[in-house]
């Protein structure tokens, strides 16, 4: 016959069907072993199958997987190997199993003579399936392997069954007959033409997922599957999505094809007997896993070829004698599914899915309760124990790390997923076993609280609800079904007489179904709960996972040195082995087979690759050779030799390489994982007290900042310690230590709280672990905060300093930093400076106050009330500690104002330094009113000396400025400040000088300056809270510079005519501006000292006159003063009324002033009374003594009769100043009246 693949007929027993009827499914290699797809050879009709071909397994044409596919099991726990091939997949599909057991499962409601025996695991959300032969792996093994379980099915199970076959494959003859005729078929059926060259050899290969995280353990091989004996590996791995279910099977189908038919498969039959329901849904199913559009149907009598047909893969469930419903498949498909997901629920537990073959329902069991409850923790061992826990825990281990490692956004279900797996990881295995995968978990678990990478100072941690990952459809709490379903599936299945396993899964369902809608919400199982919470929380949660991988640490050395043991042991049965193999096998080359040489690369990068290696197996022969030391000592000592000079040799090469050193860090440069692993648990200590330090700073909690801060500090000490090229974080840290200094000297309130946050004890694990790895090497620039400002603000400066001496890089973002530490140097400086004046001043003031009070001691004790003990002095070999302790004060003062003007002005920052200049301008004011013991009487040329150097700082910090424009606040206050200077200066001089008369006249000129200068700084025009005081202010230097003109006029003349003009009419407008700005204001009391000094000028005036008109001129302007200072005393009634209304009424009007309090006031107010009194009797004898009319003198006569009248009244009583003042000012009114009737009448006369 033809090799010609088109003379092959369709099949024409097929039911007409509907298409649309068609399942969905779909079928995506993942991994494929084999060449795909193998040459059809089609057979020649009465071609003898019985017997063999040439080829007949041979290892020529073994990469099309013919032998694997009918003679290889694929061993115990194959979903194990595929998961761990596919961790990506874990999670993401709904079942990882054999494509056999898969098939059996939906299999099941058309027999009732298959068994069911199966392990099931739960990962998520993804089932595990494997197919467990009680026969082979449970009951023909010792009776110590498993003895819980073979308890429970010899009592429970066997008891209970009347076929006690436990044997899952049929291994009669007739069936191993049948194999092996179908495996010569498909040998047969490979194509072989000697001129056609072979395909291409296509293996699919299987790409290493990619790993962004740091190094971790890998679990061992034999720990990754409860079988570590089975190597299998299927044909291909297919990702199979049948309708809704999604699954990763493994299936050894072979797969042929052509130049006209790509993809077919080949099944052999035999003619005698039709195809059955079960062989149909066998077929099927295989075509849709490996996503194969036909079957290829080869029928033989007696092994004899007969005839060749090809059935479409959709039609095979309408052939005659085999028809049945895809959906009914489906529906099995999605019941079972449902089942497993409603009762496997337990993650890490170990159950079991079984059924007899004679048995009408399907159960399962969990295991692991089981183990649990028949076996004690004295005798529960390897052997007896569950052999799942660890490969289970192991696979999740592996599936969470790959998900960490692999997803590009972390969302929080996703990390609330990974979360949930690690910790049913860490249950599962015993910490003092597997120390190093359980340390590891912890080190992901605080990873995913707090992410490698963020940012300590603003941790963007995503706390979005949107989920993008893929979720099954039978999710915990996504699946229920109505009866309706139930319903429906049971009827199409009524035609068929074996439903029962299926309708007890239905009536399962059903139950649950109820059950799962009547529970409470809180009891329904849900999906892993997403990752989310405050910064603080996801902090402390991180550092409780860091803390119990840091107690895992003491678990390293034993199980290393037991697993170096065990190693030797392997090692010494492998050699025996290989030497027994070489004796009785000896290597003798063959005919036609060519000698391999040797080769070596010309590059050198082998070498390095291979160094991680070498290292390991240096140092493992080193440690297992030093643990044989008492046996064999020449040859141990010869081979111990032997391992040192490699391991000393391979580091040599190292140390030339030593930026691979960095970027290649693993546990090997440092002999174990315990140390690699406690770097990694440290470094993210260090990152989540950072986090956590910069949260508490946020929240005001500096004390529990600066903790944190120091134990992040010693985490990087030690990996310093370790990892020499490591980017140092102490600047950033030490930085926000000197903050935290800083505040809480500021929040004096709080800092009993403060200190009890500091000294709270932290993590016990994290604080041993740093103490024993630091304790030679403990960090000096951590300090020990006090209740103290002093100590605090200066610590705040050294912990900026110490941060500044770790900034070593000159890159952009680094000088950044360096300027920001610079300018928070220079303002806790500024700070500490004005603190140092304030505590002088008050000193100062206790000084002088005892020297008041007759003790010329000079006060030494510390400084306590408000100052809270102010310590010694920082640099007591710079002070003289026998000057008081203001000046010593003082000097402080002014070096820390200094320091932080070189501060600023090495930062450029100009306003801070302009802030700087001023607060430097105030100290030089305040230093010239600080006197020593030494200095002399001449204390006000000291002053000056003082005031001038404040005013270049003032006049720099003007400039530093330029104009108002830059900073209007600061540009107010460096000038308000200038003008106050200059103002306190010209007082001193004018009332304190006590120069010689020669120099006198320069002192004048200078004061005079001085006043003008100080009017010219008064900023009246600009709007502000400073422009009534400037106002004020220019109000006292207009009296000032009026007294100061008065005072020369009465020095330097003795006759009015000999008057200098200019400097009276100065003296004139200065008096009267002063008088009118402070009537503005009501300042009563000042606007009543500038018209008594009016007063007085025009007395002095009157009096060196010579001529009486002049004299009755200058009397008559000082009466008009004196009359028109009646808004004085309205304004001080006002006052004083306001005032007491606002005392409590029940004080008596005890805090009222009377006349003999004393007051100034008072005083002036009897002195304004008196003057006037004076002018009256002065102008009542220049009238009558002239030639002007008499009426004036009768006039003035009368007004000094109510003066007289009030005065008389007066002395009988104590007035308070209220009433005081309202008495004059009914005087004043009284005068004013008589005045104006004076000029009315006179004006009248006038008329007439």
């Amino acid at each position: 016959m033809a090799d010609n693949n088109d003379e092959i007929e369709f099949c024409l027993n097929i039911e007409p069907h509907e298409i649309t009827d068609a399942i969905k499914s779909k079928a995506v290699v993942k991994f494929s072993a084999v060449q795909v797809p193998a040459n059809f050879n089609r057979l020649q009709c009465n071609t003898n199958l019985n017997l063999p071909p040439s080829n007949w397994l041979t290892t020529s044409d073994s990469s099309y997987g013919l032998h694997q596919a009918l003679y290889q099991s694929p061993g115990f726990a194959s979903s194990f190997r595929m998961a761990h091939m596919f961790p990506d997949c874990v999670g993401e599909v709904d079942v990882v199993s054999d494509a056999e057991n898969i098939k059996r499962l939906l299999k099941l409601p058309y027999t009732s003579k298959g068994a069911i025996s199966m392990i099931v695991h739960k990962v998520g959300n993804t089932l595990l399936l494997d197919e467990f032969d009680v026969n082979k792996y449970l009951l023909r093994k010792a009776d110590d392997d498993w003895k819980w379980l073979r308890t429970f099915i010899l009592e429970q199970i066997l008891d209970y069954s009347d076929d006690h076959n436990f044997c899952l494959k049929d291994k009669s003859r007739e069936a191993i007959q049948t194999k092996n005729l179908l495996s010569k078929f498909l040998y047969h059926s490979l194509k072989h033409s000697a001129t056609e060259s072979p395909l291409e050899h296509k293996q699919n290969i299987r790409q290493e997922l990619p790993i962004t995280g740091p190094l971790l353990p890998e679990p061992n091989v034999e720990e990754n599957v409860p079988d570590p004996q089975s190597s299998h590996v299927f044909n291909r791995n297919v990702v199979w999505t049948f309708e809704d279910i999604r699954m990763l099977i493994g299936t050894d189908m072979p797969i042929f094809g052509g130049p006209n038919r790509p993809a077919i498969s080949l099944r052999l039959r035999d003619q005698t007997k039709p195809i059955n329901v079960l062989t149909g849904i066998d077929y099927w199913l295989d075509n849709l896993m490996c996503n194969v559009p036909e079957v290829v149907m080869c029928y033989h009598l007696d092994g004899i070829v007969q005839r060749y047909e090809i059935i479409k893969t959709e039609d095979l469930p309408y052939l005659e004698n085999s028809k049945f419903s895809p959906k009914v498949v489906r529906n099995v498909a999605q019941n079972i599914l449902a089942f497993l997901n409603a009762n496997v629920t337990k993650a890490g537990h170990t159950y079991w899915l079984f059924k007899g073959r004679n048995d009408d329902v399907v159960k399962l069991y969990d295991l692991t309760t089981l183990c649990k409850d028949q076996a004690t923790e004295e005798n529960c061992d390897e052997k007896q124990g569950n052999p799942f826990t660890v490969p289970v825990a192991m696979l999740l281990y592996t599936v969470a790390r790959n998900m960490k490692n692999t997803v590009e956004r972390m969302s929080p279900q996703k990390a609330g997923s990974i979360c949930a797996l690690l910790d049913n990881c860490i249950k599962l295995l015993p910490k003092e076993k597997y120390p190093q995968i359980v340390t590891s978990s912890y080190y992901i678990l605080s990873d995913l609280h707090v992410p490698a990478g963020i940012d300590p100072k603003s941790p963007n941690f995503d706390v979005s609800d949107i989920d993008s990952d893929t979720q099954s459809v039978c999710d915990e709490d996504d699946f229920s079904f109505s009866d309706d379903y139930f319903n429906s599936f049971g009827k199409e299945l009524s035609d068929n007489s074996h439903h029962f396993a299926v309708k007890h899964i239905c009536d399962t369902l059903r139950d649950y179904n109820s059950e799962h809608n009547s529970k409470p919400a809180k009891e329904v199982q849900k999906k892993p709960s997403p990752l989310q919470g405050s910064t603080e929380e996801r902090c402390l949660k991180s550092l409780s996972h860091i803390s119990a991988g840091l107690s895992c640490l003491q678990f390293f050395n034993s199980n290393q040195e037991k697993f170096i043991k065990e190693s030797e042991a392997t090692a010494k049965e492998e050699e025996r082995q290989r030497i027994l193999h070489e004796e009785q096998n000896p290597n003798i080359a063959k005919p036609f087979k060519p000698i391999p040489l040797p080769y070596e690369s010309l590059t050198s990068s082998s070498k390095n690759d291979n160094v991680e290696n070498k290292i390991d197996a240096a140092h493992v022969e080193e440690q297992s050779k030093c643990e044989r030391e008492g046996k064999n000592k020449k040859a141990s000592k010869t081979k111990r030799n032997k391992a040192k000079e490699a391991t000393e040799q391979i580091k040599g090469e190292i140390q030339l390489q030593p930026q691979e050193i960095a970027i290649n860090f693993n546990s090997q440069l440092f002999g174990s994982w315990n140390v690699h692993l406690k770097l990694l648990l440290l470094e993210k200590a260090c990152l989540t007290y950072a986090t956590l330090a910069e949260h508490y700073y946020v929240m005001h909690k500096y004390g529990a900042c600066l903790k944190a801060i120091y134990v992040a500090c010693r985490c990087q000490q030690v990996l310093i310690k370790y990892v020499s090229k490591i980017v140092s974080q102490k600047s950033c840290l030490l930085g926000r230590a000197g903050d935290c200094f800083f505040q809480m000297s500021k929040n004096w309130d709080t800092i009993d709280e403060n200190l009890e946050q500091f000294f709270k004890e932290s993590d016990e694990n994290i604080i041993n672990e740093l103490d024993k790895e630091l304790s030679d090497d403990e960090p000096d620039d951590l300090i020990i905060p006090q209740k103290n400002i002093e100590h605090l603000m200066v610590s705040s400066c050294r912990c900026y300093e110490n941060a500044l001496s770790y900034i070593i890089d000159n890159g952009a973002d680094v000088e950044i930093s360096k300027k920001e530490l610079l300018r928070r140097l220079g303002n806790v400086r500024n700070e500490l400076g004005l603190k140092y004046m304030f505590w002088a001043q008050e000193e100062f003031s206790k000084f002088t106050q005892n020297e008041l009070n007759g003790d010329k001691k000079i006060v030494e004790d510390k400084i306590e009330n408000n100052l809270e003990n102010v310590t010694e002095i920082l640099d007591e070999k710079d002070i003289n500690k026998e000057n008081p302790v203001y000046i010593n004060l003082s000097m402080k003062s002014y070096d820390c104002l200094l320091q932080g003007i070189l501060t600023f002005i090495q930062v450029g920052d100009n306003v801070n330094l302009a802030f700087l200049y001023c607060n430097m301008g105030r100290f030089m004011r305040f230093r010239a009113h600080l006197y020593q013991v030494d200095e002399n009487s001449e204390i006000v040329k000291i002053q000056k000396a003082f005031y001038n150097e404040a005013f270049s700082y003032y006049e720099k910090a003007k400039d530093i400025l330029g104009t108002r424009k830059l900073n209007a606040e600061l540009w107010d206050l460096v000038h308000w400040e200038l003008s106050t200077a200059t103002f306190t200066l010209a007082k001193q001089l004018q009332d304190f000088s006590t120069t010689d008369p020669t120099t006198q006249l320069d002192l004048e000129k200078e004061v005079l300056e001085l006043l003008q200068k100080s009017l010219k700084l008064c900023d009246v025009e600009h709007a502000g809270s400073r422009q009534i005081l400037y106002t004020y202010r220019s109000g006292l230097i207009h009296k000032r510079i009026a007294s100061f003109h008065y005072s020369q006029l009465r020095n330097n003349c003795t006759d009015a005519a000999l008057l200098p003009k200019t400097t009276l009419q100065l003296c004139k407008y200065h008096y009267e501006r002063a008088a009118n700005i402070l009537d503005s204001l009501k300042e009563a009391s000042d606007f009543l000292t500038v018209q008594l000094e009016r007063v007085s000028l025009y007395e002095f005036l009157a009096e060196y006159s010579s001529n009486s008109t002049y004299k009755t001129k200058h009397m008559q302007a000082a009466l008009d003063i004196l009359l028109s200072s009646k808004s004085v005393f309205e304004h001080t009634s006002s006052m004083y009324q306001s005032a007491e209304n606002d005392n409590v009424k029940s004080n008596n009007n005890s805090n009222a002033l009377t006349l003999s309090s004393g007051d100034e006031f008072c005083k002036h107010m009897l002195l304004f009374e008196s003057r006037l009194q004076n002018e009256l009797k002065t102008l009542i004898k220049l009238f009558l003594s002239g030639k002007d009319p008499k009426k004036m003198a009768d006039t003035y006569k009368k007004m000094y009769m109510e003066t007289l009248v009030d005065k008389k009244t007066t002395g009988q009583q104590n007035y308070t100043v209220e009433q005081l003042a309202l008495k004059y000012a009914n005087l004043l009114e009284r005068l004013n009246q008589l005045i104006h009737t004076q000029q009315h009448t006179k004006t009248n006369i006038g008329t007439q």
